[in-house]
């Protein structure tokens, strides 16, 4: 039983904390979050070291008009940009919102 209530605490902690947003200290500091539009990240960030455009499937669910659902794959597009300030540091934008960080090795 104590076993199942710690596994339980464990599991609770870590999904709380995804809840919170991740912030970005930008080369001239400012500061910008993760939910921030493409457009308020470049309007208070440098230009980054390096910039990539995909497009990324997502699958999503079909309501249609005669009540029957189903999925389909949609592709939405993906930008990274990448900062170098010591470390490297590359922002994700998912549709056009800056949805998440990913920090990579020492930059030269």
């Amino acid at each position: 039983m104590k076993r199942l209530i710690t596994v339980l605490a464990i599991g609770i902690v870590f999904s709380s904390g995804q809840a919170f947003a991740d912030n970005f200290r930008c080369p001239n500091d400012n500061i910008v979050s993760t939910g921030d539009s493409i457009s308020t990240v470049a309007s208070k960030c440098d230009s980054p070291a390096l910039m990539f455009k995909r497009e990324e499937p997502m699958t999503i669910e079909d309501n249609r008009a005669d009540s029957k659902t189903g999925t389909k794959i949609i592709y939405i597009e993906v930008q990274e940009w990448t900062y170098n300030q010591g470390l490297s540091h590359t922002l994700i934008f998912r549709n056009g919102i800056f949805s998440e960080i990913r920090f990579g090795g020492f930059a030269k």
